[in-house]
């Protein structure tokens, strides 16, 4: 009987085991389990984060009177998720709002469907809206120059990549290149 010497079964251990991206944008290192929250999307269901199980999702944090920042992220997502094709079918994207008064259920989903009409738009009570954010890092104000109903907010723009084990694997920031996102869901959704 033949026996493995112990830098063979080193060896055979590192050679089958999956291999970690070389993540882009601002990888967590170690991974992170991503703050869960249940918050209703555009249609009036109740969406819970960790019930994505099995999903990866691309979180991000805006708002639909957004000028330039939100409209560019979700064009750049859409383009990414034409570049998966039937490997988008396991990701999620969800469109959080920093802006619930004005982004009724029916604006999310006036606004997403110009993009896709998959992509999720939330929202929920301020409070509840705003304890996420903090749990995300995300800084979202009116700007103080803002006029009545017209207003813009200053926010963080981020697009957090989680894994379907509810982990944050990375996020990026607003001007990643979209090709990069691409590479790393290729990676992520790779064998499906």
């Amino acid at each position: 009987m033949r026996y493995l010497t112990l830098p063979a079964v080193c060896w055979l251990l590192v050679s089958c085991a999956s291999p970690t991206p070389d993540w882009h944008g601002s990888p967590y290192e170690p991974a992170a389990l991503a703050a869960d929250f249940t918050l209703d999307d555009q249609f009036g269901r109740p969406f819970q984060l960790q019930s994505q199980a099995g999903k990866s999702t691309l979180l991000f944090f805006g708002y639909t009177n957004c000028p330039d920042v939100c409209p560019t992220t979700v064009a750049d997502v859409n383009w990414v998720f034409h570049q998966l094709g039937e490997r988008a079918e396991r990701l999620t994207f969800a469109f959080v709002t920093i802006d619930p008064a004005r982004d009724t259920p029916q604006v999310l989903q006036d606004y997403l469907a110009k993009f896709d009409p998959g992509f999720l738009g939330l929202s929920g009570d301020p409070a509840l809206l705003e304890q996420i954010r903090s749990e995300y890092g995300i800084f979202a104000e009116i700007d103080p120059v803002a006029h009545g109903e017209h207003f813009l907010m200053t926010h963080t723009a981020r697009v957090f990549l989680i894994d379907p084990h509810g982990l944050l694997q990375t996020s990026y920031s607003y001007g990643t290149p979209r090709e990069e996102i691409l590479l790393d869901l290729q990676a992520l959704l790779k064998g499906g």
